[in-house]
């Protein structure tokens, strides 16, 4: 798969678990998905079989950020993970994509639909990071190179923890 505009197009396709969800949201939450596409979340491994982890507020967990209108979700995913790593690693699988109806809670006639989705890249070298890993919304940002999901990962969230032990397991292979 070299790009991909419409996350909807996986809904069959072979090895990408496919979901649909719906939330009540709050007039904040409804208008930054109703202004993005989604979130990506970026699966980074190197040679040595350890994932790239970002520490967000409730625990460890893969990378991500928003998918602007319009944009190539693959092409995002390798931006995030070259603006992490300063290494250049392409986005070559989708492991899960989930979409999401937004209703916003004050008028719940008025929807969005956004997507989740997890893509995973190349093997990097050694262990990169970039000098300034920021970008969007994450001006202050802890990352750290993972052999084994860490204790204080987001176990909060089941897919999380779920996303992290894939590309362990993947990399070992």
């Amino acid at each position: 798969m070299d790009t991909l505009r419409d996350p909807s197009t996986l809904r069959a396709e072979p090895g990408v678990e496919y979901t649909e969800a719906r939330t009540t949201d709050g007039a904040d939450a409804f208008e930054y998905f109703d202004e993005v596409e989604g979130l990506v979340a970026v699966g980074v491994t190197n040679e040595a079989g350890a994932v790239l982890l970002m520490d967000s507020p409730h625990g460890w967990r893969l990378p991500y950020g928003h998918v602007p209108g319009g944009a190539d979700w693959l092409e995002r995913a390798a931006e995030i993970a070259a603006t992490l790593t300063g290494a250049e690693p392409a986005a070559n699988e989708v492991l899960r994509v989930s979409a999401v109806t937004h209703e916003l809670r004050s008028d719940t006639e008025r929807t969005a639909t956004s997507y989740d989705l997890v893509a995973g890249t190349e093997p990097v070298a050694g262990e990169p990071v970039a000098a300034d890993p920021t970008f969007g919304e994450w001006s202050d940002l802890d990352l750290a190179w993972f052999d084994e999901v860490p204790d204080d990962a987001y176990h909060a969230h089941g897919d999380a923890v779920d996303d992290i032990e894939y590309f362990l397991d993947a990399a070992e292979d």
